[in-house]
């Protein structure tokens, strides 16, 4: 049995991977709640970690890029290896850490306070060629290698975990898992956007069904489209199904299309591929994000959760939408926990997703889908 949690933490990311040989993945890090604020419905993160994970490590985090509102407060949570300031019996110790390139080669100034520390601890990390390991290989981390000392590409690229790749720390048949990388892509350009760049990662587990989770981090829509086109031009396209999926950047609709639309947004074909023919039977839709709006709000300046992308996911076929924030209800959110056993995915110990062994997905591929 494996286990997978996501925390309501408004508008911020956390979620928690256990596997059944007791390893376990966290993917971001937000300590948001306002301990002085009595109707501040997010969960209390630090106590929550602390419940689920005894031991005094995480086998790997990963921060898929280092907005704040996914690495806020975690320079008190995690034994960082490169100061004695956060360093302490009672913080969580990393076995390994994950981030894309970006996280090394971007300035500090424009990193808040926890991303700067989270920067510092990965770059001591990589100088030493340990415990580390880093997504992409754009050119600008080359070049940022043979400008500061100590950093020598050529001992640090066997770090590196290319789009397309599957990640060499888990095995399906040690760990009972397979994480498999889509984003971010190689890139020569200097100027790149964090969620561009962010983690995307596709996890497939050793259950009966070998169930498998999209992580969807923050990434915008035109790389979704590029993250299918090449994986279905590589004829790869179990790497595309899902039985949950974390949804990208908290509902919002830049994750889907352009433009938001009036009252639902409008995906591309390629897009709504994505969602609707890779999706198995019974599978669940993740949004990590405030409840969704009652109206739609104003057409410009409105944060997300968007309605209108929301109106999108609900009708995507085979599968429900969960938000966090609103599980079990509006008014008491708690994490929503996922178990993925021999009979798929189940919510509260009630079986959900049950796939058939003959196909990835119950659905008929549109035309031109391998």
């Amino acid at each position: 049995m494996y286990d997978i949690t996501f925390y309501p933490l408004g508008n911020a990311d956390t979620s928690l991977v256990e596997l059944e040989n007791g390893a376990t993945i966290l993917f971001d890090y937000a300590h948001v709640k306002c301990s002085e604020t009595e109707d501040d419905k997010r969960c209390n993160l630090h106590q929550e970690l602390n419940d689920a994970i005894t031991k005094d490590y995480i086998d790997v985090v990963c921060f898929t890029h280092l907005d704040k509102d996914h690495v806020v407060g975690a320079k008190d949570f995690f034994y960082l290896n490169h100061s004695i300031l956060y360093q302490g019996r009672d913080r969580k110790k990393i076995n390994e850490l994950w981030v894309p390139a970006e996280a090394i080669t971007e300035s500090k100034n424009s990193c808040n306070e926890d991303a700067k520390i989270i920067q510092s601890e990965a770059r001591y990390r990589l100088k030493r060629a340990s415990g580390i390991r880093v997504f992409s290989r754009p050119k600008k981390l080359k070049e940022w290698c043979d400008k500061n000392e100590g950093y020598d590409f050529e001992k640090i690229k066997h770090l590196i975990v290319d789009a397309g790749e599957i990640v060499p720390t888990f095995s399906l048949d040690e760990d009972g898992v397979e994480v498999f990388a889509h984003c971010p892509f190689y890139s020569e350009s200097r100027d790149v956007d964090r969620n561009g760049c962010a983690i995307v990662v596709h996890l497939t587990f050793n259950n009966f069904h070998k169930s498998k989770i999209m992580m969807g981090s923050d990434i915008p829509y035109d790389v979704w489209e590029n993250i299918v086109n090449i994986t279905e031009a590589q004829g790869r396209t179990e790497r595309l199904t899902w039985d949950v999926f974390h949804i990208s950047h908290h509902c919002s609709y830049k994750s889907l299309a352009k433009e938001k639309g009036a009252t639902k947004t409008e995906v591309s074909e390629t897009i709504n591929r994505l969602y609707d023919d890779y999706s198995n039977e019974g599978a669940f839709l993740i949004s990590p994000s405030k409840p969704i709006p009652v109206v739609y709000g104003p057409a410009e300046g409105e944060q997300p959760p968007h309605k209108q992308a929301f109106n999108y996911y609900n009708q995507v076929e085979n599968s429900t939408i969960k938000v966090t924030m609103e599980e079990p209800t509006i008014e008491e959110p708690k994490p929503i926990k996922l178990s993925i056993g021999n009979s798929g995915v189940t919510l509260n110990s009630v079986p959900v997703a049950y796939i058939s062994t003959s196909t990835p997905s119950s659905k008929p591929p549109r035309a031109g889908v391998k």
